[in-house]
């Protein structure tokens, strides 16, 4: 295991994307590219290997923003569609590797990726495209490893669903949340970086808004947080000169030194 992995931000908005359809908010009309958010999801490069964090619509777009040639694995966080709709895309990786790609989720996510995705899923599927060619393997709070590293999910609440969160080594990864168990912030403890979900600032059923995400951030203190799945009401310059110091917006694009072998 290497001492170093990074990770790259490949999208950080909300399941509308940023700027989203008919949107005239300035965030939505502004020509920063950290205004410019596909939907949310990650890349974890350790060495030559390469995980994925969900497949959202944009992932061909963020394959070719990022010049992505090989996944060797994909954990996907939940089963909903602005992390999972771009599932097709993998096919092209198997073509360039010319081997199936092990997928991770909890049992109630591959259940329904299963029924989703019957035509790629079932082997009774007469589908007669060129489909992705995938195993898909159900993980609970059990590490596991992968692409080299060792990878302790957690449990969030998300409105009613239960979605992975995954620390590896000194990084956190807490998309889709609006609730963090106990039991999840023990696992979360002495975490140097984190990213977790942060939609807006007005309340909502199934999302952390900027105030309560920063009551997690006070409770376990990394040394640094990006709020990430953030909608068009965060401006990220101004946004920023509100949040206190060692926290600040995701983007896409963003990169971050880990260490993936922190702690284990």
């Amino acid at each position: 295991m290497i001492e170093t992995a990074r990770v790259v931000v490949l999208g950080c908005g909300t399941s509308t994307g940023v700027p989203a359809i008919g949107c005239l908010e300035p965030t939505c009309l502004s020509d920063d590219p950290r205004n410019k958010r596909l939907r949310s999801s990650i890349l974890i490069e350790n060495g030559e290997s390469n995980l994925l964090v969900d497949t959202g619509p944009d992932l061909r777009q963020q394959a070719l923003s990022h010049r992505l040639r090989h996944v060797d694995a994909v954990v996907y966080t939940h089963y909903h569609a602005d992390h999972t709709n771009g599932i097709d895309d993998l096919r092209v990786f198997n073509f360039i590797m010319k081997k199936p790609i092990p997928c991770y989720a909890h049992p109630e996510s591959a259940e329904i990726l299963r029924r989703n995705f019957s035509y790629i899923f079932n082997d009774e599927n007469h589908y007669t495209g060129f489909k992705p060619k995938l195993s898909l393997t159900e993980v609970d709070t059990e590490s596991f490893e992968v692409a080299g590293m060792r990878i302790q999910p957690f449990d969030l609440e998300h409105g009613g669903i239960r979605v992975m969160g995954i620390r590896i080594g000194d990084f956190a990864y807490a998309t889709d949340c609006n609730s963090i168990p106990p039991e999840s912030m023990s696992v979360l403890d002495g975490v140097r970086v984190l990213i977790i979900d942060a939609l807006r600032h007005r309340e909502h059923t199934s999302h952390f808004t900027v105030e309560q995400a920063l009551e997690i951030v006070d409770v376990l203190k990394p040394e640094k947080t990006y709020l990430t799945h953030t909608n068009y009401e965060l401006e990220y310059h101004e946004t920023n000169r509100h949040l206190p110091e060692g926290v600040e917006l995701a983007y896409d694009g963003l990169c971050l030194d880990i260490n993936p072998g922190a702690g284990s």
